[in-house]
């Protein structure tokens, strides 16, 4: 062994074991991907970057700067500490909202002052007007501000990931471990999740009365928030796997989704050209014929599987 400490062969070998398990892990899901399909390159670093602006988000919060270089990225990543199934899913969901926003930002008929949070801001009732006034400013935060990208999180997630990246600046020498505490403690205390736009747009969609039925079942005139809201309690999904469900390549889970509502034809068209390109509808050139054989009962016991599943 040389000059070398025996707790120092310790510490290596624990490292090498640890690094052999998460080979193992990498290589089983490289070579057989539960998905059936790899995921690009690029998804894989729009993934990871999108965690790390995540991590950043946190240790801003906490260490009471705007820093872009995070401390605490390295040590969390190399360590496999983010490597968490919560997170991918997170970040999957937030690329895919950032995706369909753009699409409907293009589409035709999809202004935003013309959408429902910003006709609610007049409503009779006050409840209703404010809860709309807290979308349109949760939305514009979260598209333009990335330092506040973990108020999206729920709170279990948000407590785990603090006291992660808190560990990552003891361990770097940035900080002290009582003033890091005191930190956390502070930044959980303070968290608002009515800074997150489907939060508050589930709130909205519970108060909203039937007549608002059409609005909210047509992303261009509802906006993309309350669209998926309206989804989630329809169907009793989380909002997140909605999101991660219509984002995705293959038009087909959003067509069921709409099918179930019992949206016609040409509506479901329309829509899914606002969401997702007229690409879509060029790659998928027998999406009406096909929309238009679907059974709506069909539709609603295919994605009553689809929540069995997610419980699971």
């Amino acid at each position: 062994m040389g000059n070398t400490a025996p707790e120092t062969y310790v510490t290596l070998a624990g490292n090498h074991v640890r690094a052999a398990h998460a080979l193992r892990d990498d290589l089983l899901a490289v070579l057989f991907p539960y998905s059936g399909a790899l995921p690009s390159e690029l998804l894989q670093s729009r993934v990871r970057m999108k965690i790390k602006d995540l991590t950043c988000s946190i240790e801003q919060a906490l260490m009471r700067h705007d820093e872009e270089q995070s401390n605490s990225w390295a040590i969390l990543s190399e360590s496999g500490l983010l490597r968490e199934k919560a997170l991918i899913e997170f970040a999957l969901a937030r690329l895919a909202e950032e995706s369909l926003s753009a699409s409907l930002r293009l589409a035709d008929g999809a202004a935003p002052l013309s959408q429902l949070p910003a006709l609610l801001l007049g409503h009779e009732n006050v409840r209703i007007a404010d809860m709309a006034r807290s979308l349109l400013h949760a939305a514009q935060v979260s598209e333009n501000n990335s330092q506040l990208l973990h108020h999206r999180l729920d709170s279990e997630q948000l407590h785990q990931t603090c006291w992660r990246v808190a560990a990552a600046l003891i361990e770097g020498g940035v900080v002290q471990s009582d003033s890091i505490t005191e930190a956390v403690h502070s930044m959980l205390g303070l968290h608002d999740g009515g800074l997150n736009p489907l939060t508050t747009a589930r709130k909205i969609v519970f108060f909203l009365g039937f007549e608002y039925r059409a609005e909210l079942n047509d992303p261009r005139r509802a906006g993309l928030h309350l669209f998926v809201a309206n989804l989630g309690r329809e169907y009793d999904l989380d909002d997140d796997f909605i999101l991660r469900l219509i984002g995705g390549h293959h038009p087909a889970p959003l067509l069921l989704l709409l099918k179930g509502l019992g949206i016609a034809t040409d509506t479901a068209l329309a829509i899914v050209q606002a969401l997702k390109g007229k690409e879509a509808l060029d790659t998928f050139p027998n999406l009406g014929s096909d929309y238009a054989s679907l059974d709506s009962f069909d539709a609603r016991a295919a994605i009553l599987s689809w929540r069995e599943e997610a419980a699971a």
